[in-house]
């Protein structure tokens, strides 16, 4: 039996033109925001790096800096709207490391679900494929937060793991967003002024 290949999910949000996008990138790059910005999040602890672990890894590459690792639990909804009986725990072991435009995190969820994502400050409509941006009325600013995802699972739980993902990351880049906005005292909540 071969396996079947990776889901390939393209995530987008816009940066409002008063926001800076350095700024975003430096939250990116802190790495703990990301984790807190995850809504499917229970807990998480910094754990060594196991250079073992990546070192045959060609998503890690020469250009990236800063490698950190973590222990990331989830509480993943098995059935939506029925309360946290109807999660299961789930604990993630996660490898960040930085590059130029953001950063880059392998996961290792349970299951065989490997993703390797990108998230990235860009230009928007620098990074082709996805989802279409949409904007708000006077958000139009020319940089977006793009995350870049290989999902790689079985081929039965791909339908269950694509909706959590799709749902679930979008949600996580509008909160890293949202929460650069608000510390930088700027209004960016999308879904307040898309309607």
């Amino acid at each position: 039996m071969t396996a079947s290949p990776p889901l390939h999910i393209i995530t987008r949000v816009p940066i409002p033109a008063a926001l800076d996008p350095s700024a975003v990138l430096q939250a990116l790059q802190a790495y703990e925001p990301l984790i807190k910005g995850n809504p499917y999040l229970h807990r998480f602890e910094q754990r060594p790096v196991d250079i073992n672990e990546i070192a045959s890894d060609q998503f890690f590459r020469e250009d990236g800096s800063k490698l950190q690792a973590f222990v990331v639990v989830d509480r993943v909804p098995i059935v939506p709207g029925l309360g946290s009986w109807a999660t299961k725990e789930v604990s993630i072991p996660c490898v960040f490391q930085c590059f130029e435009h953001g950063v880059r995190v392998r996961a290792h969820a349970q299951a065989g679900v490997v993703v390797r994502s990108s998230y990235e400050v860009r230009r928007r409509g620098e990074v082709q494929g996805g989802p279409e941006l949409l904007l708000g009325p006077g958000d139009e600013g020319d940089y977006e937060l793009v995350e870049v995802a290989d999902v790689s699972c079985n081929a039965l739980v791909k339908p269950f793991v694509k909706s959590r993902f799709v749902a679930g990351h979008l949600e996580l880049l509008q909160k890293i967003v949202d929460s650069v906005g608000e510390a930088a005292g700027t209004q960016v909540g999308a879904a307040e002024n898309w309607q």
